[in-house]
């Protein structure tokens, strides 16, 4: 039995060494933290792995961004991509 979580998607990701990203993330959820909203899901890889039809953000410990309330992103959707680091939340915005 299949069960829904209602979390904002990953819409775009541009990074493609990673391995959860063919034809868009795969990976059932990400998480997002670090010195510049890293996306801690990110595998540098060839190997492309994941299934999910959508991913979504299941946790976020930027408690600096406007998104974050309790850990949780409240974006409706985000976007991972090079910004500081190779795989970022492009979506962040400082309160």
């Amino acid at each position: 039995m299949a069960t829904t979580i209602n979390l904002p998607i990953v819409s775009a990701c541009s990074v493609e060494t990673c391995g959860f990203n063919h034809d868009g993330c795969r990976a059932g959820a990400i998480n997002v933290s670090g010195d510049h909203a890293h996306c801690n899901t990110f595998m540098d890889s060839d190997t492309k792995a994941g299934n999910a039809d959508v991913a979504g953000v299941g946790a976020c410990m930027r408690t600096e961004c406007k998104f974050n309330d309790d850990m949780a992103c409240t974006a409706e959707a985000i976007e991972v991509g090079a910004s500081f680091d190779t795989a970022d939340c492009l979506t962040f915005e400082a309160r």
